[in-house]
């Protein structure tokens, strides 16, 4: 009976997982969060560890990309890896689990699925919980439920409200569904009903391509060994890799993108000058590459016709920088890769430009991580014409993280109605519609050149893309304080 404390709300918090992809089983991520806002709601002593072990298991599988990242890329024993993957998931924990023990505070004395306040309070703490992982620990947005709303029917409230707004609905059914399940079957059915009409899914629509506005585009997926990237020996190995590469672009290719910092060198060194002399110039290329700005190390995006820059602007904790605690620098060679000292790069850069027949084209440049920052993409995207993101997937491995990060790609269309051209070094490579469907793809190792097209006809910004989240978000601070009101009021009287 002792394990089964623990193993119980372990197993709650890691099944809502698998309603991510790869496995998109949708409806477990309901049934994660309502047996936690039972287990939180509960009067007794039990909360704290079900929110403990919840969180193990919901962090330590979701983020489990990590220990890959770890294990091999800092070249540590499995023993010092899973120390510092244990570190970390108990810092997520902390950080974005336990505020929700603020629930446990007596603000209401009879919470039940009849009081329609309760049920607004609580969903309301778990979104304004969801919205402090975009700035908490420099930005962890990573596993936000309203994601698992892609392919369904529910996806059409992205262009609206964003992700923050399936989030907000995911919260809401399953605080239903926790305050009831054990006091009234017939609630629990009803909402268990509603849930699948939201799981619908979405119904299959051709591709939109307006001629005069179609892009042809080029994606260069390498898929060079990232163990041997800063070994000297491997360097000519990299650069040969993709001028092979590169003869496979099609004749007609409009733009050609090259992923996250492929080569072993910064923008301004003699190596990329010499290498770039060895590409086709009449090709306009992006790539991701090094960049030094004084003693300033920058993971940027560069237009390598016209020079333009864009630097990263959310930097991977524990990969391209250490938070909290520079010293830790040198102790382990985790700790001390060759690129593990990056700048940030500054808020509200300008988009690069592309000049195709002589018309000019916005392009909203994200690389990696910033994809994850929903109002990141969406203030590039007020007067962009597609999103190009560039990434290094091997970071991990073949672990559940590239289908995240391509699911997250997928959000950011839908949200800004926008195609995506994302170009990673071993996969996923892919071009996405503005309706968030892939539409052609590279899989994750496959080294080759993904040929395919854009429509870049105009489209006025949706209102996710002129207002944000603020919509959910501020609601939510609202409801939090009418529901608090309510409640005094109510005591009062009583």
């Amino acid at each position: 009976m002792q394990i089964k404390r623990y193993l119980t709300p372990f197993i709650f918090g890691l099944i809502g997982i698998l309603s991510f992809a790869p496995f998109s089983i949708k409806p477990l991520i309901f049934l994660s969060y309502a047996y936690l806002i039972n287990g939180l709601l509960r009067n007794n002593k039990d909360s704290f560890n079900k929110l403990f072990y919840w969180s193990i298991g919901h962090w330590g599988f979701g983020m489990s990309w990590l220990i890959v990242s770890v294990y091999y890329y800092g070249n540590t024993n499995i023993a010092v890896s899973l120390l510092i993957f244990l570190l970390l998931i108990a810092i997520l924990t902390l950080v974005f689990s336990a505020p929700l023990l603020l629930l446990k505070i007596n603000l209401f004395n009879n919470l039940t699925y009849r009081n329609l306040y309760t049920v607004l309070y609580v969903s309301s703490i778990f979104i304004l919980n969801e919205w402090s992982m975009y700035s908490l620990l420099n930005g962890v947005p990573w596993l936000i439920p309203g994601v698992i709303f892609l392919d369904t029917i529910s996806q059409s409230l992205f262009p609206i409200l964003g992700v923050a707004g399936g989030s907000y609905i995911i919260y809401i059914a399953s605080t239903i569904l926790g305050l009831s399940w054990e006091k009234n079957k017939k609630i629990s059915a009803i909402t268990l009903g509603f849930i699948f009409l939201l799981l619908i899914p979405a119904s299959e629509k051709p591709i939109e391509r307006h001629a005069p506005s179609t892009l042809n585009i080029s994606i260069v997926q390498p898929s060079t060994n990232p163990f041997l990237k800063y070994e000297n020996s491997y360097k000519e190995k990299i650069e040969n890799n993709l001028i092979r590469l590169s003869e496979e672009i099609d004749k007609n290719t409009d733009l050609v993108i090259f992923p996250e910092a492929e080569l072993p060198y910064a923008f301004e060194s003699r190596e990329f000058s010499l290498f770039r002399d060895r590409l086709v110039n009449s090709k306009t290329i992006i790539s991701g590459s090094w960049h030094f700005e004084g003693s300033q190390l920058f993971n940027s995006m560069v237009n390598l016709k016209t020079n333009q820059i864009y630097n990263k602007q959310h930097l991977v904790p524990f990969g391209e920088y250490i938070p909290f605690i520079p010293s830790l620098r040198g102790l382990i060679d985790f700790f001390d890769m060759p690129m593990s000292n990056v700048s940030h790069g500054k808020d509200n850069q300008a988009n690069i430009d592309f000049i195709h027949n002589e018309q000019k084209y916005s392009i909203s440049p994200l690389i990696c991580y910033d994809i994850a920052f929903g109002n990141t993409v969406r203030k590039s995207n007020i007067s962009s014409d597609f999103i190009i993101n560039i990434s290094n997937d091997t970071w991990f491995g073949n672990s559940i993280g590239p289908y995240h990060h391509l699911s997250i790609a997928r959000v950011r269309a839908l949200e800004n109605d926008k195609w995506v051209i994302r170009a990673t070094n071993d996969g996923f490579s892919a071009v996405i519609s503005n309706k968030g469907t892939i539409v052609d793809k590279l899989d994750k190792g496959v080294s080759g050149v993904l040929n395919s097209s854009i429509d870049t006809v105009y489209k006025p910004a949706t209102p996710y893309t002129t207002g944000g989240y603020f919509i959910p978000y501020y609601l939510a601070l609202m409801l939090v304080f009418i529901s608090a009101i309510i409640n005094l009021c109510i005591k009062r009287h009583l």
